[in-house]
């Protein structure tokens, strides 16, 4: 009996181990969906510039909107 509650731990593992990729391949699929959409939209390379620049400064991510004139 030993044996298959073995089985059952290694399956259950493989399945989280599963889960988690199926969701960073999914979250990295969201960022590449937000940069397209910057780079796709008026001066969007200029914006996306912007945006990388203020994270870096460290602007807090509340501001960047304002910061970048991403709203107009």
């Amino acid at each position: 009996m030993r044996y298959n509650s073995g089985i059952i731990c290694y399956a259950a593992t493989k399945m989280n181990k599963d889960l988690y990729k199926g969701a960073l391949i999914m979250a990295s699929l969201l960022v590449v969906l937000v940069v397209g959409a910057f780079a796709l939209s008026d001066d969007g390379a200029q914006k996306a510039g912007c945006v990388g620049r203020a994270i870096g400064s460290g602007v807090s991510l509340s501001s960047i909107a304002s910061v970048c004139g991403l709203g107009r």
